[in-house]
């Protein structure tokens, strides 16, 4: 396996890290790993991330992006479900958890569009 897949599935973990932090923040695990601790540690392997990249732009592509997308509103929900209570206001009740809701729906329905132009201009 690749250095750059280890580190995004490291980005991914902790990243899932901060959410149940922020979801459960009263647990044993919050205390061992606060928010703080794991933003840190999230910077560190984004930015060992870009020096293995060399500064390289590497286009996500469509379907990780929509993979991303889902598993970020999906790991929302469920840890919702679970009772857990977001500490910076992202819950069910909240209209800002709707408007995010309704922004990432159009911003994937833009990648579509893009995604289609691009595929007819090729051919």
């Amino acid at each position: 396996m690749k250095l750059s897949t280890i580190l995004n599935i490291c980005i991914l973990l902790f990243f899932t890290a901060l959410f149940v932090n922020d979801f459960f923040p009263h647990t044993a695990f919050a205390a061992i790993l606060t928010k703080k601790l794991i933003l840190i540690i999230l910077i560190v392997l984004v930015i060992v991330r870009i020096a293995i990249d060399k500064g390289h732009y590497k286009k996500l592509s469509k379907k990780a992006y929509v993979g991303l997308t889902f598993y970020t509103v999906g790991l929302w929900i469920v840890l919702t479900l679970l009772g857990g209570k977001s500490q910076i206001g992202l819950s069910f009740p909240s209209p800002l958890f709707y408007l995010i809701v309704i922004l990432l729906g159009l911003d994937l329905l833009r990648i579509s569009r893009q995604a289609k132009r691009e595929q007819v201009e090729g051919k």
